[in-house]
């Protein structure tokens, strides 16, 4: 967008969103999620993003990049992890709840929230994929964390105190693991979305 352009739309009014198209080329169809370049100009301007593919507009939040985020209970932290993942990817998840830490201890909150969203239990023989989100026990009986797997013994999650990170799906993470959920409608998602948002980090 030329930066002339964006001034005249500041001095008409507030601006609340960025609407741009992905057309069709020659080679492939435009592609209906944020690109890497979408995603650093989304975090420049602060906007809501509105893509236009195939005659439909999708709508993206203004999201702080999924790397790198201070802790904050139910604001920035290993549940909203998820669901902005997910809205990245084509969806909200009709999830708005709120915990507080000591409800974990007794009650399967994350379970009971994944199954309430479209998610199914993976069984032990399954191997993950991009995009399913993984359940821990962090000093607890029940699941008590949830992080994304990112495909190459590779997981995104934020815990408690820390930066969100991405981390190595092994030794302690893979050892607490409680169980691995997949959205049920998962072909229809674009987890590629999510790469896209990492890919603007170059560390952990």
């Amino acid at each position: 967008m030329d930066p002339d352009d964006f001034v005249k739309a500041e001095l008409m009014g507030e601006i609340v969103a960025l609407v741009h198209s992905h057309p069709d080329s020659v080679m492939e169809k435009g592609l209906p999620y944020l690109s890497t370049a979408d995603r650093e100009c989304q975090i420049r301007t602060q906007l809501d993003f509105w893509l236009v593919v195939d005659n439909e507009i999708k709508q993206f939040r203004n999201i702080a990049p999924l790397i790198g985020r201070q802790f904050e209970n139910n604001k920035q932290d290993c549940r909203n992890i998820i669901l902005d993942s997910y809205m990245l990817a084509g969806i909200e998840l009709p999830d708005q709840s709120t915990y507080e830490f000591e409800w974990f201890e007794h009650s399967n909150l994350y379970e009971e929230g994944l199954i309430r969203c479209g998610f199914e239990r993976l069984s032990q023989d399954e191997s993950p994929q991009l995009g399913d989100v993984v359940l821990s026990c962090v000093g607890s009986n029940v699941a008590n964390h949830a992080g994304i797997y990112l495909g190459d013994q590779l997981m995104l999650h934020h815990s408690q105190g820390r930066l969100s990170a991405r981390v190595p799906y092994d030794g302690f993470w893979l050892q607490f693991t409680h169980s691995v959920w997949r959205f049920k409608e998962w072909q229809k998602l674009h987890f590629t979305a999510i790469l896209n948002d990492l890919s603007m980090s170059r560390s952990n």
